[in-house]
């Protein structure tokens, strides 16, 4: 057994296939964009602009058995006043706990010599959302991975340990959840609070907006790192044809924007039912079963520190989830909310929402 850096498109091709023969079997799994994988693993992305990344790989001079993408991100760095490097797209199959020791012990060895003090594995904004530890007999919804359960396990084996949970939470749309979103949304008004629809017309202005509220509103948020214009137009100018504009808000007091939501149809519905059939050349079946999708994601919502507590945030997102329903939802997620992230916690209850996924996010001290 060995482990390797990957060096070659040829070596990153092969790493998601990999990915896949790790999950084929795996009912809940949704395939993977190749093509933006291999530009993350090879450091060729738009989140990798001021990051050192390198991918390894552990094989037995037949297959490989496991990987992992070993990232220092600067802006991170800068940003929190920290040394803490980042370890992603932890992928192994099961029964090779000696390769993911391995593996690991490379990746964090690479860290270290790039003076690092400690790795956090599964998250880092603009690259990859944690491992889920339970509901492994459903689909994820769009943006969140997918993992089998024996991987917490050879994390901690390897000297990891939990440093942070968040969670997902679901509604269930109802009438009577209506009726209270409709009064949230007129509170709002009420105070003086313009909520407005993004213009797609001109998405391109818009993920301006939307990216500096994000860093503003973000700034202190636990793991935040400023994230530029080109990485959040992935999921703007990136999602053009998918979209739906009254799904995304912003919130103007004065005619000064406070607040945003981003919201987005469950897209793993469609990836999920599409298999690993490629989306572009199958173009018509993709579109109908988009518009078959009765689940949306709410993944990201601000409001700046100075307009908080005013009930911005619950219009915001009661107008949101209202086009949902219009459009026929029966359900919407809200996500990603770190465990003591009270606020957006109580938040999510008042929108009628419960937990129904959890996460975890790992650390391990290199010095």
């Amino acid at each position: 057994m060995r482990v390797r850096p990957l060096r070659t498109p040829e070596d990153a091709a092969a790493c998601i296939e990999f990915w896949h023969e790790v999950y084929r079997d795996l009912p809940c799994w949704v395939p993977l964009d190749r093509h933006h994988y291999e530009d993350m693993l090879s450091g060729r992305s738009p989140a990798a602009a001021n990051a050192q990344v390198q991918t390894f790989l552990a094989d037995d001079g037949h297959r490989i058995l496991a990987s992992v993408t070993a990232v220092r991100e600067e802006a991170y760095v800068q940003h929190r006043n920290e040394q803490t490097g980042h370890l992603l797209f932890f992928e192994a199959l099961d029964g090779q706990g000696d390769a993911v020791d391995q593996l690991l012990d490379t990746a964090c060895g690479w860290l270290e010599s790039r003076g690092c003090d400690a790795a956090r594995l599964s998250l880092l904004p603009g690259w990859q959302l944690p491992p889920t530890i339970d509901a492994y007999d459903v689909v994820p919804t769009l943006f969140h991975t997918y993992n089998p359960a024996y991987y917490h396990a050879y994390i901690k084996n390897a000297r990891f340990r939990t440093e942070h949970g968040c969670v997902e939470y679901r509604v269930i749309f109802t009438p009577e959840l209506s009726n209270r979103y409709r009064e949230m949304v007129k509170r709002a008004s009420d105070a003086g609070v313009r909520l407005r629809t993004w213009d797609l017309d001109h998405l391109e202005d818009e993920n301006v907006l939307f990216t500096t509220l994000f860093n503003e509103t973000f700034r202190s948020h636990w793991g935040f790192m400023p994230l530029s214009s080109a990485v959040m137009s992935e999921l703007t100018v990136g999602f053009r044809d998918v979209l739906v504009r009254d799904f995304l808000i912003f919130a103007e007091v004065d005619g000064r924007p406070v607040g945003f939501v981003y919201s987005v149809p469950d897209l793993n519905q469609a990836f999920h039912r599409m298999g690993e059939k490629p989306v572009d050349e199958n173009v018509a079946e993709f579109q109908r079963y988009v518009g078959e999708i009765d689940h949306g994601v709410l993944l990201i919502i601000g409001v700046d520190q100075g307009y908080r507590g005013r009930g911005i945030n619950l219009g915001m997102a009661a107008r949101s989830y209202l086009a949902m329903v219009e459009r026929g939802y029966r359900s919407a997620s809200y996500t990603v909310v770190m465990d003591d992230n009270w606020p957006s916690r109580r938040t999510a209850e008042k929108l009628g929402a419960r937990v129904t996924r959890n996460f975890n996010i790992y650390r391990r001290e290199l010095k």
